[in-house]
């Protein structure tokens, strides 16, 4: 396999180099890298139409240089089009917002206290009156009425911008939400009018009642309430009503891909169709008009099923497959995969953060690059044995790939992952298989019974199965945690090994070593950073009290009238991450309105009952937590409640012993 081979995996590559790039050159205007672009094209353009011979060294190095450097320039000027920044209109560069006009834009969603839903604001009503403004709301409301997509609303109030994390290392709901290009939430309650509904584009609003409609059949044919949830997120990628006990086996057995529609499902439905007729074997047009119709079905079904970053990059993917097969009867899979990427990338840059859109692409990469590597370990001699080494070899090259980045955003590894995709694979195509001839024939009430039965038995076997895994010893590894440094090495690591065996070349030996020594290195960093470390961390949480604090590597601890849910989310994200989760205890001593903390460094610490604030800050080195980052806090401003933020006091470089 030679990289020359693959165009647009080079192009794909420079493309996304410029888009993660963007965020570090600062204020960016469009229009001025539009220029740049341009000026650039002109430069090769005319390099092109003056190529002479005697240059030709020189120019077979420029012209490359110049047009990846196009390419480079194209993700940034991309990136800074589609960033809210630079659009002057924007909610985020409102002020006195007293109420806005906006079109419900999803079906609602049932939440634990109110129903949430997405609206994109036209208007805005400030001290001098109405005035066109954009951007998307989440609200929450408590109307007795569903708000369905199409509506229009006047809403009073000021929606108000999503708030970043209280405590260090927890989940950036502000940063998930702006990858969506959302930046506002608004408890609207029922201070709001209808005041109409938008008639729908005949497009949309006819696939928002074909997913109503099949999601009604699923309800009434499929009688296990475990096996309607997972046929609405198998079948039609609606996961919004999926338990939280279901979610959490599937998550611990390593089969949660399958509820998230992705290449696997397109995958099933589009080899589905070559199971009846063979498209290598029809010649012209009628290769062309049979590969066109499985596209428009496939894309028909990404549709329905919400267009999620995964179900995305599958449709396209096979589109350009299916373009290349209509020339080609064994296409490079490389290229499609790459072009999809750039296709998508253009069309929303910000794609590229989207933890979906990360692991759907590497896993496929982890399929394509390492499960031919590792079939050749071994050859069964039985057809049955063949099919199941080869659905184990898959789940290992995905999890290869893709455990290093579910290590960093989910801290967990699931152990039995090997046996969780003998049981979800095999299972999602059998319900693929049954669950979509389902949805075609749910109007008819006959073949609706006889299938939906089918189809329910099935999941609950399937459901059976996962919650066994889930029971297992030992089902999952939790509490772990990569950094970005030790991901890209571990993914280096990975590649260098997969060229080893490839090529079978000394340097490329050397680089695999060359990254185990780097890898080992940041180890030891981190280690050597870790018994550095002495400073206490106060959280910020929204009842009882919660200190950690770290001295030479060590933990020590104290937790007093903390619910379980705020532990979880808010103090053991940090744990995991920085300080480590096993420890002592920190011990208080309670003098009343006051709280005395004797540090193991031989320090001691006094903090106001009520405030949870250090009595003498102004002696102490502390920072607060904001914008995802400890940033100085100066004492002079120390507040008389609890900031709402952590607190951290460093005891390295206080100004006095206490």
């Amino acid at each position: 396999m030679k990289f020359n081979e693959f165009p647009f995996v080079r192009y794909t590559v420079f493309f996304v180099s410029g888009v993660l790039l963007y965020p570090y050159w600062g204020p960016l205007e469009p229009f001025l890298f539009f220029i740049y672009l341009l000026l650039l094209w002109v430069v090769f353009t005319v390099l092109s139409a003056a190529y002479s011979p005697a240059f030709r060294k020189p120019y077979y190095f420029v012209m490359p240089v110049l047009a990846y450097a196009s390419l480079f320039l194209a993700g940034i000027w991309v990136a800074a089009i589609n960033d809210v920044n630079n659009d002057p209109q924007h909610l985020i560069h409102q002020e006195d917002i007293s109420g806005y006009l906006a079109e419900v834009k999803e079906l609602d969603q049932q939440k634990a206290r109110s129903i949430g839903n997405l609206v994109e604001v036209s208007a805005i009503e400030t001290t001098t009156g109405w005035k066109p403004a954009n951007g998307k709301i989440q609200v929450y409301h408590r109307s007795g009425k569903a708000l369905e997509p199409g509506t229009v609303l006047l809403v009073s109030g000021a929606p108000q911008r999503i708030s970043p994390p209280k405590n260090p290392e927890t989940f950036d709901y502000a940063a998930f939400m702006a990858g969506k290009q959302i930046y506002f939430s608004h408890l609207i309650d029922t201070d709001f009018t209808v005041l109409g509904k938008e008639e729908l584009a005949f497009w949309s609003g006819g696939i928002l009642k074909l997913r109503q409609y099949l999601e009604l059949k699923i309800a009434e044919y499929v009688q296990d309430e475990a096996a309607v949830q997972i046929a609405k997120a198998l079948l039609l990628g609606q996961k919004a009503d999926l338990d939280e006990e279901i979610g959490e086996a599937y998550a611990t057995a390593g089969a949660m891909h399958i509820l998230a529609v992705s290449g696997l499902h397109v995958g099933i439905i589009y080899g589905f169709f070559f199971l009846f007729f063979k498209p290598h074997q029809m010649r012209g047009y009628k290769r062309a008009v049979f590969l066109t119709m499985v596209v428009v079905l496939i894309w028909i079904y990404a549709a329905i099923t919400g267009l999620s970053p995964s179900v995305l990059r599958a449709a396209t993917m096979f589109t350009f497959i299916s373009m290349a097969q209509i020339k080609s009867r064994n296409p490079s899979i490389f290229n499609p995969l790459a072009l999809s990427a750039l296709v998508l990338l253009v069309y929303d840059p910000f794609l590229v953060y989207a933890v979906g859109f990360q692991l759907s692409y590497t896993a496929l990469l982890g399929i394509l690059l390492f499960q031919p590597l590792i079939a050749k370990l071994w050859y069964p001699e039985t057809k049955w044995l063949s099919y199941l080494w080869d659905i184990i070899t898959v789940g290992i090259a995905a999890q290869l790939a893709t455990f290093p980045l579910a290590i960093h955003y989910f801290n967990v590894f699931p152990t039995y992952f090997m046996l969780s995709n003998l049981l979800a694979i095999p299972g999602a195509f059998v319900i693929m298989s049954l669950g979509i001839p389902f949805l075609l024939f749910s109007s008819f009430p006959l073949l609706a019974s006889g299938m939906g039965y089918l189809l329910d038995v099935a999941l609950q076997l399937l459901n059976a199965g996962i919650f066994s895994l889930q029971h297992l010893p030992f089902a999952k590894i939790d509490q772990i945690y990569f950094q970005l440094p030790e991901m890209i090495l571990i993914w280096a690591f990975l590649f260098f090994v997969y060229l080893l065996v490839e090529t079978r070349k000394k340097p490329v030996l050397i680089l695999v070593f060359v990254t185990l020594f780097l890898l080992s290195g940041f180890r030891v960093f981190k280690t050597f950073l870790k018994i550095n470390q002495n400073y206490l961390v106060i959280y910020r949480l929204e009842g009882g009290m919660a200190l950690d604090y770290t001295y030479r590597g060590n933990l020590y601890s104290m937790a007093w009238q903390v619910k379980p849910d705020e532990f979880n989310y808010e103090i053991l994200p940090h744990r995991i991450k920085v300080t480590g989760t096993s420890g002592k205890f920190l011990v208080l001593r309670d003098n009343g309105s006051l709280l005395h903390l004797e540090l193991p460094c031989g320090r001691g610490l006094t903090l106001d009952k009520d405030s949870r604030l250090p009595t003498d800050g102004r002696k102490l080195d502390m920072h607060l937590w904001e914008a995802g980052n400890w940033q100085v806090f100066d004492p002079a401003n120390m507040p008389t409640s609890l900031p709402q933020t952590a607190i951290k006091i460093s005891f390295n470089n206080s100004r006095a012993s206490l």
